[in-house]
């Protein structure tokens, strides 16, 4: 697995990750990451990832992908910040927002990291905290939809 020791980097949501196979921009953007060393993953994106494989094989292949980005280790600072996010969100009525989000918005700012995703929860999590985020493609462009 890489280590973190450059800036800039980019966590990539479970739902930027899934664009890339419906969007040519979205799989350029990741391309463009990785290949300059600054894509991430972490524990809880990487098991949404591994849970929508439809079988081993795939599985596998998608473990491989993942193995080949930074890993964000889900520190007690990212501990601290999924606690904060939440009493944020408490605050405006949405601290509803799935856990997983919650968790990774929370592991990106505890490693100064930009969430990048196609995911409104971001969006409203990122509002809460100020934490920067960057959506994959325009919203509403995804899943196959149009393409500029």
């Amino acid at each position: 697995m890489a280590s973190v020791g450059v800036t800039a980097l980019h966590l990539v949501d479970t739902s930027a990750w899934a664009q890339r196979l419906h969007h040519e921009q979205a799989r350029g953007r990741i391309d463009a990451l990785f290949s300059a060393d600054r894509a991430a993953t972490c524990l809880p994106v990487a098991l949404e990832v591994l849970y929508r494989a439809r079988n081993s094989s795939e599985l596998d292949r998608q473990w491989e992908a993942l193995r080949q980005l930074h890993w964000l280790e889900v520190t007690p600072d990212a501990k601290i910040a999924a606690i904060d996010v939440m009493r944020k969100l408490a605050k405006v009525g949405q601290h509803r927002t799935p856990i997983p989000d919650v968790m990774i918005a929370a592991v990106a700012q505890a490693h100064s990291a930009t969430v990048l995703h196609y995911d409104s929860d971001f969006e409203r999590i990122c509002a809460a905290t100020g934490h920067p985020h960057e959506w994959i493609v325009s919203r509403g462009t995804g899943h196959g939809g149009a393409n500029p």
